[in-house]
């Protein structure tokens, strides 16, 4: 039987990158999701756009 290897991580607009990249350069993985939390990002930017 094969192993399939999956990686995956969770952000929102502001979040660094290096920790998915350390995962994909050394990970040795087949596959890698993310799930995007874009309602976090959205809140965010109305409080940006309702302070100005």
């Amino acid at each position: 039987m094969k192993t399939i290897r999956i990686g995956s991580g969770a952000g929102y607009a502001g979040d660094r990158l290096e920790p998915s990249l350390e995962l994909i350069k050394k990970g040795n993985l087949d596959y890698i999701s993310y799930e995007c939390l874009a309602e976090r990002t959205i809140a965010i930017g109305q409080q940006a756009k309702l302070k100005d």
